[in-house]
């Protein structure tokens, strides 16, 4: 998820009670700390491939989650003269794992394992960027400060309505999958498996994945109709040599890690094989 989202839901979750116990900074507080895994943005300082192997990495999982929050909440507890640690640290859990959740309704892949796990784990149920998750929480956050004795309300009853939202796009996304999984049945195309991924602005269209062995079909698709032939076809592998080369080397091992539908195209370019992954 977006970053805005994040610190949007960090600082709903501050009016939903912790603002009034931990004081009025408590919403930009936590409004950051939701925003805090991301911290590892900073590997992109070192290169691309680098930032792919770390993004969602330590930062986003539940290890990395329990330490930031001792950490974050310490030293949040320690600003505070009332010396509140457990009530800020336990505050700065609740803002990191909407944080985790967050990520996992998308399909970039979270590893909420780390160190002990490296698979990517993802929902596919929203996008990555949705401006109507995003409206939601304005629109609640702008109704707190416009009510301010019932901001407690407001903002719980914002949550729900995220809630609802999150949980609207995972219904739309088992439909889609329905529909294409009985499109593939119903036009003969044999899969392994089938994905649903959420396409930008509106929830109910879908990048339908079918992995057929040695091919990917891939059509557009609305979660209410069943899509119809023909399908975009890509090759999965070449099994040439020079494939081979390509996935032994460091940066084709890691693309294979990391995407999860990778296709290969060789070509011959001056004198040169080609091989795109």
């Amino acid at each position: 998820m977006d970053p805005v989202t994040h610190g949007l839901t960090g600082a709903l979750i501050a009016q939903t009670g912790f603002s009034r116990r931990l004081g009025a900074y408590s919403t930009l507080a936590m409004a950051a700390v939701a925003m805090f895994p991301d911290v590892d943005i900073i590997y992109r300082l070192e290169s691309l491939p680098t930032y792919i192997e770390n993004h969602r990495g330590l930062s986003h999982s539940f290890v990395g989650i329990l330490g930031s929050g001792i950490l974050l909440g310490a030293i949040l507890g320690r600003i505070d003269k009332k010396r509140r640690y457990l009530a800020w640290i336990t505050a700065c859990w609740v803002a990191l794992l909407s944080h985790q959740v967050l990520d996992l309704v998308t399909s970039y892949g979270t590893q909420i394992l780390y160190p002990f796990n490296m698979n990517r784990y993802y929902l596919d149920w929203v996008f990555i960027v949705d401006f109507f998750l995003s409206g939601i929480l304005i629109l609640s956050l702008m109704l707190c400060r416009k009510i301010p004795g019932q901001s407690e309300r407001k903002a719980k009853l914002g949550l729900m309505l995220a809630t609802g939202y999150i949980l609207f796009c995972a219904a739309n996304h088992y439909l889609a999958l329905h529909q294409l999984t009985r499109s593939a049945r119903a036009n003969g195309i044999p899969f392994q498996s089938a994905a649903a991924v959420p396409q930008p602005l509106l929830p109910l269209i879908w990048s339908g994945i079918l992995d057929g062995g040695d091919f990917f079909y891939q059509k557009q698709l609305w979660s209410f109709e069943q899509p119809q032939p023909p399908f975009e076809v890509y090759n999965k592998l070449s099994g040439s040599i020079f494939e081979q080369k390509a996935r032994n080397s460091e940066l084709g091992e890691l693309y294979f890690w990391f995407a999860r539908y990778p296709v290969v195209k060789e070509y011959v370019q001056n004198r040169q094989h080609i091989v795109e992954i």
